[in-house]
């Protein structure tokens, strides 16, 4: 089966800002833009949330990486293909950037599958999670080089035992910001500290818990 689309644009920090080694793993709908039952079909739908840029300069002004990690399932239902994809999330980038300098994207990648496709990526499987960690922590990372890039990951993305405890972070700051539990269920099952926002807020619902060292997170069960 075909891998996640990934955009790869690892960008510098701000002036006098290095990286802390964290990973802040965002979703997109509900989150960032306001969602739609008919998903977001073109770059003049999106809206942005209120102060959603913000929060994510604020992030990238501590040091966190930003990876989007996205479910959008019209591509395999062949609403549309990845270079409408690729113009979705130029202009999403556009419309942060133009409201605050520092909130880049480090990372999008989107799992175009279907829930019965029974792939690696899609969340609550965290295979777009753990392929962020290894593209932009590894020792030996996957490269790409092109703008928009469709990457193959092997079934060991997806060996999660959703009974066991928690496991440790790969960094103790990594977080994940969602409005459903499949977001939940993928931050867990990497350790992430979980933050859930309601999607008519998204991000800015958080905003002062993300930047807070000391701030674990909200509770989260997998089997619930």
């Amino acid at each position: 089966m075909r891998g996640p689309i990934v955009e790869f644009s690892p960008g510098n920090f701000p002036s006098g800002v290095t990286s802390n080694g964290a990973i802040a793993y965002i979703d997109r709908d509900g989150v960032l833009n306001i969602g739609s039952s008919s998903y977001i079909n073109r770059p003049e739908e999106l809206r942005i949330l209120d102060n959603a840029p913000k929060v994510i300069g604020d992030l990238k002004r501590l040091g966190f990486h930003i990876c989007i990690v996205t479910n959008q399932s019209p591509i395999m239902r062949g609403l549309w293909d990845e270079n409408q994809l690729y113009l979705i999330h130029q202009k999403l980038r556009e419309l942060f950037l133009q409201q605050d300098q520092d909130a880049h994207f480090d990372m999008i990648i989107t799992c175009p599958h279907r829930h019965r496709d029974n792939c690696s990526c899609r969340k609550p499987n965290p295979g777009m999670l753990q392929l962020a960690d290894n593209m932009l922590r590894s020792e030996n990372p996957i490269t790409t080089n092109s703008k928009q890039e469709i990457i193959e990951i092997g079934s060991e993305f997806k060996t999660i035992n959703w009974w066991k405890e928690k496991i440790q972070p790969k960094h103790e700051l990594d977080l994940l910001v969602g409005d459903r539990n499949s977001d939940m269920g993928a931050g867990w099952a990497v350790g992430a500290r979980l933050f859930k926002v309601p999607e008519s807020i998204g991000i800015s619902f958080v905003s002062s818990r993300v930047i807070d060292e000391k701030n674990k997170g909200d509770d989260f069960s997998p089997i619930r």
